[in-house]
């Protein structure tokens, strides 16, 4: 009778450990912007999104939100880089839209990311919404 009791403890911990995770990735999803940009076109909102909390506690990461403005249902999430190496000079042609670091391709909807040093985090499966290429790294 008690490994009965035991394995409902862990039974209901568990689902409670996956609820809180999941709430928080959720949070991640809707976080307000750090700084922001429209691209020259105006048809993409650019956005640095923070990352803190109990999910990464001693990193200071942060994601690339783009928003299609023409469809607002469109949101690209980048996979995670350091927030000490963002700079949100905006760039855009008929190809790429993005930051420094960071393009966004339009027409296949991926991320290529030329950050150096940039390091993959296990969140990124988590937060990245958006197939994403490594195009170079130190």
């Amino acid at each position: 009778m008690m490994t009965v009791k035991r394995a409902f403890l862990f039974i209901g911990l568990l689902v409670i450990a996956v609820g809180l995770f999941g709430v928080s990735v959720n949070d991640l999803f809707t976080r307000s912007a750090s700084s922001s940009v429209v691209s020259e076109s105006g048809d993409y909102l650019i956005e640095n999104v923070p990352v803190r909390g109990w999910l990464v506690p001693f990193d200071d990461l942060a994601y690339l939100r783009i928003t299609d403005k023409r469809d607002s249902n469109a949101v690209f999430r980048s996979p995670l880089y350091p927030r000490s190496a963002v700079d949100m000079s905006a760039h855009e042609d008929d190809v790429i839209v993005g930051i420094v670091w960071i393009d966004f391709y339009k027409r296949d909807q991926h991320f290529g990311i030329r950050m150096p040093e940039w390091r993959s985090h296990w969140l990124n499966s988590f937060i990245s919404n958006t197939r994403y290429d490594i195009v170079g790294s130190d």
